[in-house]
């Protein structure tokens, strides 16, 4: 444990006595209707969207596991935080404005006006079981490691005292609530990153050639037998980042909750420009910490260390309390996100039709409450199985790429089907226990798949694929029996050249990808029911020429170019 004073203490105590102010404040006059407490009544400019948007994307293993990971492989790690950027171009000028004007409140419920009841159901199960199950438990599990290590707090009393604190607004206040902490609390996770980052520049004499190094660890784009190879990077790219930022709950809802579609537009827009610098908080600093001190026995404990070495004793309160802002700001929005999806996707479908919206309101309050104390009962477990953050992330990358499938689909091609819907659906629900034996076999040395199949990248891309052969298959007008015998000849010859050459694979995923879109996005012209058509792609502000997304989305391009260009 480091050396915090009275006054870190103080700071950190007063951190979280601030942050429930703000929630309990900001929801003082909200009414008890489902619109207001699930979409904050439509209410929310776009500067608190962006910021909630990067706080709900960062957690605590940002900070000790990212950072610990650039100390040992260096530059590549800064690919997690950059190539968001497609994902969120997508969320700009597909499903921002398609969800936005059909007025959708969840997910699933767009799945439903898209392709029925099944699909809506299957996927809100499918993400409330991850939410509680997974995010929670990992998000609890960091969050307790970081309070023990800075503060001795026993970890099971700090994952309750999370819990309680954010608990406590954020089932009082909704997504009001959780929109504006967010915002709070995103300032200062930034702001207390970026200050470890120039501080340890300071101290090192702002020797940028010496943080960045030599060999693979200095550039962006790694060899394909590299740890983080280019193959993979392409896959995270177009599969586990879209369907993170697109396709997401919990990501998504601040968007659904803006005051208008230029909001919730230029609010991704904000988001995107905090990812530009965010590498600088949550990946840099462990590369500055590898120039202070090579030696470093355990890679994730570079962050600890580097506030240790560059910080000075009265401020590290402050960088305390970004790291459980960043863990407070990802259990509201998960708190917030799961409560919606039971009371609106479960519950008010299956009994709750006839409830008014204060009743739906209040079994929203309980089921956000319920859910917390779930994931809080589970963290202890998950404390005890020290694999479970690589599981996790192993999970969700074949869990995703269907699902990244079926909203892309629904949203471009008009002859996407219910039945190829809930097939992918299906698949992506299937692939969470396949992948989770395959982990566990893995640990006691048994392996049942082909070597390039057993990366959970490439078998991530071989299952898109996978997926979109169901869709194209099962489309309408296709006969049940030839979809089924197709699906299954698209799904052997995908798996034989996944495990033949995880290159063609990212090489089909990334061209069919952005050919695809590119393809659908010009051919879409006539507006349909649910579907996405040109217009949406409408990217003016009034009356200023600052108002215009399509000047910050192309300056933000131009500069991510930039970056890749020099760092490639």
């Amino acid at each position: 444990m480091h050396e915090y004073n009275t006054f870190d203490l103080t700071v950190f105590l007063g951190y979280f006595v601030l942050v429930v102010a703000i929630g309990f404040w900001t929801s003082r006059r909200q009414k008890a209707s489902v619109g207001d407490y699930f979409r904050g009544g439509n209410r929310l400019p776009w500067y608190a969207i962006g910021f909630s948007i990067v706080a709900a994307g960062i957690s605590s293993e940002q900070f000790v596991g990212e950072v610990g990971y650039a100390y040992k492989i260096g530059l590549p790690v800064a690919n997690w935080e950059w190539l968001v950027f497609p994902a969120l171009s997508i969320l700009l000028w597909i499903f921002v404005p398609l969800y936005v004007r059909n007025r959708v409140t969840t997910m699933p419920e767009y799945l439903e006006r898209r392709f029925g009841g099944r699909a809506r159901t299957l996927y809100a199960l499918l993400m409330i079981a991850s939410y509680v199950f997974v995010n929670f438990a990992l998000v609890f599990y960091t969050g307790g490691f970081a309070l023990h290590a800075m503060w001795g707090v026993n970890k099971v009393a700090a994952v309750w005292g999370l819990a309680l604190v954010t608990g406590a607004y954020t089932v009082y206040g909704g997504l009001t609530a959780v929109a504006w902490t967010s915002s709070f609390q995103c300032a200062l996770l930034m702001g207390g990153g970026l200050y470890v980052f120039f501080a340890g520049m300071s101290k090192i004499g702002w020797d940028f050639g010496a943080i960045i190094g030599t060999g693979e660890q200095a550039h962006l784009m790694t060899s394909a037998n590299h740890e983080v190879p280019w193959t993979a990077l392409v896959i995270l790219m177009l599969s586990t980042n879209v369907w993170y930022y697109a396709t997401n709950q919990y990501i998504n809802q601040r968007c659904l909750a803006a005051r208008d579609e230029w909001h919730a537009k230029m609010g991704v827009l904000l988001a995107g420009g905090l990812q530009i610098l965010l590498p600088l908080a949550t990946c840099f600093p462990g590369m500055v910490y590898r120039v202070i001190n090579p030696d470093l026995s355990h890679a994730d404990a570079a962050y600890p260390s580097v506030v240790a070495a560059v910080v000075p004793t009265g401020l590290r309160g402050l960088v305390a309390a970004a790291i459980v802002g960043a863990i407070m700001s990802t259990v509201s929005g998960l708190v917030n996100s799961t409560s919606t999806m039971v009371t609106l996707d479960i519950f008010q479908r299956w009994k709750g039709r006839d409830w008014s919206e204060d009743r739906l309101v209040r079994f929203g309050k309980w089921s956000g409450a319920v859910a917390l104390l779930i994931g809080a009962l589970f963290a202890p477990v998950v404390m005890r199985w020290e694999s479970m953050f690589r599981y996790a992330q192993d999970i969700w990358a074949p869990m995703a790429a269907p699902v990244v499938v079926v909203f892309l689909s629904g949203a471009l091609w008009k002859r996407a089907s219910e039945r190829g819907a809930v097939a992918c659906i299906w698949l992506a629900i299937l692939t969470v226990p396949f992948t989770l034996a395959k982990g566990v076999l893995a640990d006691a040395d048994i392996h049942f798949l082909p070597e390039n199949l057993a990366n959970s990248m490439v078998f991530a891309g071989a299952i898109g694929l996978i997926s979109l052969g169901f869709v194209v298959s099962l489309a309408d007008g296709v006969r049940l029996a030839a979809g089924v015998f197709g699906s299954v000849v698209v799904g052997v010859l995908v798996l034989g050249i996944a495990a033949y050459s995880p290159v063609a694979i990212a090489l089909v995923i990334l061209i069919g990808t952005v050919g695809l879109i590119g393809w659908f996005c010009v051919a879409r012209v006539a507006p349909a029911a649910n579907m996405w058509d040109r217009s949406m792609l409408a990217g003016e502000g009034a009356g200023h020429w600052y108002k215009s997304l399509w000047l910050w989305w192309a300056m933000m391009a131009v500069i991510l170019t930039g970056i890749y260009a020099w760092l490639w």
